[in-house]
């Protein structure tokens, strides 16, 4: 890598760890697209990545910074007691053993549909941030008891849509702990947090250990998982992640509709130029 792609990739992560502790949202949202500009730039960046294989590493790659970043953001919650542990580890597991398998399928998925699913998933997101007032139910008390099958189906959509798209999970997480745990809301971004603590570490997981022998990646990648650019963005994002934490009951709701309009131009931009590629357009 260059060295103004690893200072690019310092600052970045540094953004997704505030935006990780701030909003719940893992970082991956802000880190993908800026992992694809990076593999697909290697007049200035120094990363020859063949097409085929820039979206399947990017996604690697964010899942191996969001892991840090989640720890990070987890602790300082933990400190303020507000993680929600019988609610957690539920979710968690199924999330963990459902994202082995998002990994695996993002592999072989086609670059152009990838991003585009991604870019979809940047519109829903943006969306949802915009939904600045509370969802019905989201007002209770300390939270209620999910019962296996939307413990597995819950954690299970969670950890595989985090490994596929190499993101948190804690869009799709949230809803599910509004509407079906019942949680109060300050514990609700800490129990997204604590979530995608065990959906990431197993996608990475899942990732390195793909056979990428004939992907045609460069030496330092660990599978999918592209070391450098990773070990680059982690300082700033683990850095930055607990002072998210720390802001969030403050800054959270004021700031949603800034990132939510940077999501939904991201997203359109992304549908839009992969949509025309799978539809066989210019």
């Amino acid at each position: 890598m260059s060295p103004t792609a690893l200072v690019l990739s310092l600052l970045v992560g540094a953004v997704a760890g505030m935006a990780s502790g701030l909003l719940g949202i893992g970082g991956g949202l802000l880190m993908v697209p800026f992992l694809y500009f990076l593999m697909g730039s290697s007049g200035w960046s120094g990363l020859a990545i063949p097409l085929e294989s820039q979206a399947a590493l990017a996604h690697a790659t964010s899942l191996a910074v969001i892991v840090p970043t989640a720890l990070s953001g987890l602790i300082a919650f933990r400190r303020m007691g507000l993680v929600p542990w019988s609610t957690v580890l539920p979710l968690g597991g199924a999330a963990a053993v459902a994202a082995l398998l998002g990994a695996r399928v993002a592999i072989v998925l086609p670059t152009p549909t990838l991003k585009a699913g991604f870019g979809l998933f940047l519109l829903i997101s943006g969306i949802r941030l915009l939904r600045t007032q509370p969802l019905p139910g989201a007002a209770a008390g300390g939270g209620e008891s999910l019962g296996r099958t939307r413990a597995v189906a819950g954690g299970g959509a969670v950890g595989f849509l985090s490994a596929l798209l190499g993101v948190g999970g804690g869009v799709i997480a949230i809803p599910i702990l509004l509407h079906w745990g019942k949680l109060e809301l300050r514990r609700v971004v800490p129990a997204s947090i604590a979530i995608i603590l065990f959906a990431a570490p197993a996608g990475v997981l899942s990732y390195a250990l793909a056979d990428a022998s004939t992907a045609g990646l460069p030496a330092s990648a660990i599978g999918y998982v592209h070391l450098t650019a990773a070990l680059a963005m982690i300082p700033g994002a683990a850095a930055f992640a607990p002072l998210g934490a720390r802001w969030n009951q403050r800054l959270g709701a004021r700031i949603r509709p800034l990132f939510a309009i940077l999501l939904l131009l991201a997203g359109t931009q992304l549908v839009w130029a992969n949509g025309t590629r799978i539809f066989g357009g210019p």
